[in-house]
């Protein structure tokens, strides 16, 4: 399977913006393209919205309501709504499977992961070992601001531990950076320790077509494209 895993620092970071902008900007140059969320917690009503808004984009809303993916009310890490509900959590090996099922005849699957990289599948399994089990390089989100250097870089480095290829990172824009100096640094400070390409997204209207026009412009497209 041809892609990329859409890992962040933390939960709430932007990565479905980011996932969704890639996919939108593929769909659009003709592309056919699986943009999938295999684990979503916080889940209302009948439907995971952040699966749905990556289904949308990518022009296969189906993939929202694909097979053997992982869905729960709770917004906990898998492993921790299990021990609160009872629930059994997720094998990593059926999310695999689900996936791969899910991307059959894409060009291109982009799977977006659930909070960061270590968040608990179940007791022993984290989202790190998914991305290993699927063999997938990882684009890391985080914010561009102060404290982003250290959680970048740490989550990185484990990444490297486990032999898990990082591709890029993507450094949201703030909404104001008048009273954070540290946005004018970290992407060189990142780009210079981590020796992969650092990009910024810009802020930008919450639409399918703005997104897309965010990822182009940012130069993402061609870490995705590039992707084995």
């Amino acid at each position: 399977m041809r892609g990329i895993f859409v890992s962040g620092t933390g939960t709430g970071v932007g990565k479905t913006f980011v996932t969704r902008a890639i996919a939108a900007a593929l769909h659009a140059s003709g592309k056919r393209v699986a943009a999938i969320k295999p684990v979503e917690t916080g889940v209302v009503g009948d439907q995971a919205s952040d699966a749905a808004a990556l289904a949308q984009a990518s022009g296969r809303p189906e993939l929202a309501e694909a097979r053997g993916f992982y869905r729960h009310e709770l917004p906990l890490a898998p492993y921790a709504a299990a021990l609160e509900t009872g629930t059994p959590p997720p094998a990593v090996r059926t999310l695999v499977d689900a996936v791969h099922q899910a991307a059959r005849g894409s060009e291109l699957a982009l799977v977006e992961g659930a909070g960061g990289l270590f968040v608990p599948i179940d007791r022993r399994d984290t989202m790190a070992e998914l991305v290993a089990a699927l063999g997938l390089p990882l684009l890391l989100v985080a914010p561009n601001a102060l404290g982003v250097l250290s959680t970048a870089l740490t989550t990185a480095e484990c990444a490297r531990v486990r032999g898990i290829e990082l591709r890029g990172i993507v450094l949201i824009d703030p909404k104001s950076a008048a009273e954070d100096p540290s946005v004018r640094t970290n992407a060189r400070i990142l780009d210079e320790r981590l020796g992969a390409p650092v990009f910024e997204f810009p802020q930008t209207d919450d639409s399918d077509a703005a997104l897309a026009a965010a990822a182009a412009s940012s130069g993402l497209l061609s870490v995705v494209l590039d992707a084995r």
